[in-house]
Parts: C-alpha cells; structure tokens; sequence
C-alpha cells in the first residue's frame, strides 16, 4: 500500500500557491480564475481561500513575493562566490537584478490593473506611503547588495552600503522610461568599478 502524502503545513501551503500564481500573473496577468490557480499549486479551490481572505489579498501577498531579494537569494550568492573579480562580481549582479527587476515589473502591472478593478482595494491598502513589504524589500536588497562590495571596502571611494545604492540605481533607474539606450551589465560594471574604486594616484595621495 503507497503511504499517504504528508500533508502540507499552512506556511508551505501558502508558498506552494505564490510560487504557482506568481508565473500565472506574468504569463496571463492577475485577472486569474481561482480553478487555474488551484490547478497550478496543486490544491483544492477552496483551500486558496483557507489560506488567504480573499483574492485581493491573494494578489497583494503576490506582489510581495515578487519583490521579495529573498527570492534567488542563494543562486545570487553562488554566483558571486565563483570569482572575486570585482568587475565580474558586479557585472553578474546587475545581470541578476536586470531579470528580477524585469520579472518583478511584469508581476507589479498585472497586480496593479487587477486591484484597481476591485471595489474592495482599500481595505488591503496601507494608511499612507509605500507598502511595508516595499521599504523592507529595498533594505534588505541594499543589505544584500553591499555585501558584494565588503571584500574591496578598503579599496573603495565610498563605503560598501554607497556603492550597492549606484550599482540598484543604474540597473533600476531606467526601468519603464522606455529610453533608446538602455545601459549593459558590462557598462554598468565599468562604470562602478571605475568610479567607486580608489586609482593608484588616489593610493599615492592617501600614501
């Protein structure tokens, strides 16, 4: 006799939908019937609404997982631990962050239209400013970021936390400007590695 599957605790359940619905929302959009969402993460269409009040929520909570640094965290740190080139360190960073701010673009747009349709919106909205999920998710992504610059910190012109701040502005910085040029990770590299690190003159200088 094949022994039952164990079932999924309530944090697993709730991943195993987003990390379903998320794909959906950029295939599709967010205007997504609650049967294709159920098929996708492998649940029952009533459980979508055990675990999240209604579908507004559902969406906010997608927009959330969108954003989320946390999301690649490890591939993103395997990446950079293969080389400790620094041009190629922050070369691969802002390929990385190209796709996720891509990524992330599309899921935020579908979200949007779908919310802006529901009557109900507001009772999910924060009182006032951005969303806590998204000064959170650009903290932890600074976080994250500065560390790819800690191990040249003593080779630098600005401190680690300063040079994750150019390198997250260059990559989202022209996003939906719909600009004819739009910058390279090489040229995003060159130009942070030649601006944020120290030339010998300047060694020389300090010297």
């Amino acid at each position: 006799m094949t022994p039952r599957a164990r079932p999924m605790s309530p944090e697993d359940r709730r991943q195993a939908i987003l990390d379903a619905v998320v794909p959906l929302v950029i295939e599709h959009g967010a205007d997504l019937s609650t049967r294709l969402i159920a098929e996708a993460a492998g649940v029952a269409e009533g459980t979508i609404f055990r675990v999240f009040a209604d579908k507004t929520e559902l969406m906010w909570a997608v927009a959330e997982e969108a954003i989320n640094p946390a999301q690649g965290r490890e591939e993103f740190d395997a990446m950079l631990a293969a080389t400790d080139d620094l041009h190629e360190r922050v070369r691969l960073a802002a390929e990385s962050l190209t796709g996720q701010r891509n990524r992330t673009m599309m899921v935020m747009f579908g979200v949007r239209r779908y919310l802006m349709k529901q009557d109900d919106r507001k009772k999910h909205e924060p009182s006032a400013g951005p969303p806590e999920f998204l000064i959170r998710a650009n903290k932890d992504l600074l976080e994250m970021l500065a560390g790819l610059f800690e191990p040249y910190a003593d080779r630098m012109r600005v401190p680690p936390a300063q040079g994750a701040v150019v390198l997250r502005s260059l990559v989202f910085g022209s996003a939906g400007m719909d600009l004819d040029v739009e910058l390279t990770s090489d040229q995003i590299a060159d130009i942070i590695v030649g601006g944020v690190m120290l030339s010998p003159t300047d060694s020389e200088e300090d010297d």
